[in-house]
């Protein structure tokens, strides 16, 4: 089912889109090697051609045709169902395509499912949970789709991964919630602060705020915000 949440992005949105299209353009050797594991994992591919067809779609995106990438994305899916890369490339290019070109065609109807969206991202980090890129972006994707409370708990999941694995770094992600967060909650109650949902929600976006400054807590930071006499 379609959630039917336009969603409105602006320059600055733009210009993500151009940073992370620039991102994709150095996926095709990690996917190479991806493509690679997941040969030893589940012995799922048979020639050549399916080995390829991730890196194919990796192309695409640099290239813009994300709907293109869509299709190869979904055939990968069909092809290595056990294998997040398919579900969250997917999702990623219709969110690249979403942003570029908008989600209502003439008729006002949705032109990608945005549900099924949610779902890819939400299937990909639960195939790979302990990889952190995965679980932001789904908590992400919650956050566009307005779904705060939902993405809040999953960044709060995100928060504890980073705890238990001493390799894995969320501060990035934190940061960027925070201010992704503070936008929502500001559309969403109208700009008024006073409101119930942003005084319930804005301190969770200052915690992740801090947090992603790399401060072990929130009273951590104050203890630098308080004057010595």
């Amino acid at each position: 089912m379609s959630i039917n949440v336009e969603i409105d992005f602006d320059t600055s949105d733009k210009i993500l889109v151009e940073a992370l299209k620039e991102q994709y353009s150095n996926l095709s050797k990690m996917l190479e090697q991806r493509c690679d594991d997941t040969k030893n994992n589940y012995g799922m591919f048979h020639n050549d051609k399916e080995e390829d067809i991730v890196t194919i779609a990796a192309q695409h995106i640099t290239k813009g045709d994300f709907m293109g990438a869509m299709e190869i994305f979904e055939e990968h899916v069909t092809n290595n169902p056990k294998d997040p890369a398919g579900y969250h490339g997917w999702a990623e290019s219709a969110m690249f395509e979403i942003q570029e070109n908008g989600n209502f065609d003439e008729k006002g109807n949705d032109r990608i499912n945005e549900g099924k969206v949610q779902s890819y991202l939400r299937k990909a980090a639960g195939l790979e949970p302990d990889n952190s890129e995965y679980q932001a972006a789904y908590a992400n994707a919650l956050i566009e789709f307005d779904r705060v409370p939902m993405a809040v708990r999953e960044f709060q999941k995100l928060i504890q991964l980073g705890k238990k694995l001493e390799d894995v770094d969320v501060s990035f992600h934190l940061y960027e919630a925070a201010k992704q967060l503070i936008d929502s909650i500001d559309v969403k109650v109208g700009y008024d602060r006073s409101e119930q949902f942003a005084r319930q929600f804005i301190p969770v976006a200052i915690e992740f705020a801090i947090l992603g400054l790399g401060f072990s807590s929130v009273d951590e930071a104050m203890e630098y915000l308080s004057t010595e006499e």
